[in-house]
């Protein structure tokens, strides 16, 4: 009788210790930040939330699950998922993703150009870059500005999209692009990383040159308004409350920048 009554309240105990489950949807191809390492979530990004998570895991057992950026939209829009990062804010032209956690990072998005194409003076974004092929990767359509994109819009300058930012460097060392917009630090990391496994061997590489500033943009998770609309997860606004305060506790402490630097 009495293992028997040891066993009830173990299971109880366990009971009430697990976390609500919850999934949120990282980009898969955003290396260092986000990416998917033979489906494991992994980057400075992932290490960040890991750690929040870790922190939480009392009241949410959180999976994180590598994505295609692409997707990940489609399905915050679909309402067939819940949460998605690394994401800037687009409440104004994203209308499926809202409301948006507390930021966790700041990006510095450059233009990084061919030593040719800055041969000419070109500090004013987007405006000195009219004629220019200009590289991005595919589904970050909110980097550029309204006015870049309404210069490409226009035709007055050429826009490419690739899948990754791997793919996006390569195609700028290959003279397939000749400007590419690209997360700094990501861009040095990415840099480093092919020469070391050899992948720009054979381009026409000499080294890129960072050009204008294209935005400073914080990044958040961002939840599926349709998904929290449709009360799936009435748990939303605790886990949003406690991952804001777990985030900004973080930031405050110097734990985040902490982690950055680990990767530097």
């Amino acid at each position: 009788m009495r293992q028997f009554l040891v066993l009830v309240l173990l299971a109880a105990a366990m009971t009430t210790t697990a976390g609500t489950p919850v999934t949120i949807h990282v980009d898969d191809a955003y290396i260092p930040y986000s990416f998917s390492d033979n489906g494991t979530p992994k980057g400075i990004y992932i290490d960040v939330l890991k750690a929040a998570f870790a922190k939480m895991d009392d009241q949410f057992t959180v999976t994180l699950v590598p994505v295609p950026w692409t997707r990940g939209k489609k399905m915050m829009e679909e309402g067939t998922g819940y949460g998605l990062t690394p994401a800037f804010f687009h409440g104004h032209d994203w209308p499926y993703l809202y409301p948006y956690s507390l930021p966790f990072y700041t990006e510095t998005i450059q233009a990084i150009c061919t030593p040719p194409t800055l041969d000419t003076a070109r500090a004013n974004w987007p405006d000195d870059y009219i004629g220019l092929r200009i590289g991005n990767v595919k589904g970050f359509d909110g980097w550029g500005g309204e006015k870049f994109h309404q210069l490409v819009k226009d035709g007055l300058i050429k826009y490419q999209e690739a899948k990754g930012s791997e793919a996006n460097l390569l195609k700028l060392v290959n003279n397939r692009v000749d400007c590419i917009m690209m997360e700094i630090g990501a861009y040095h990391y990415e840099l480093e990383r092919l020469n070391a496994i050899g992948k720009l061997k054979g381009t026409a590489f000499p080294e890129p040159v960072i050009g204008a500033l294209v935005g400073e943009d914080p990044v958040y998770i961002g939840y599926s308004k349709a998904m929290v609309d449709s009360g799936k997860v009435p748990h939303h606004r605790d886990f949003m409350q406690a991952f804001d305060s777990i985030i900004y506790q973080m930031g405050k402490s110097g734990e985040i920048e902490k982690i950055m630097r680990a990767y530097q």
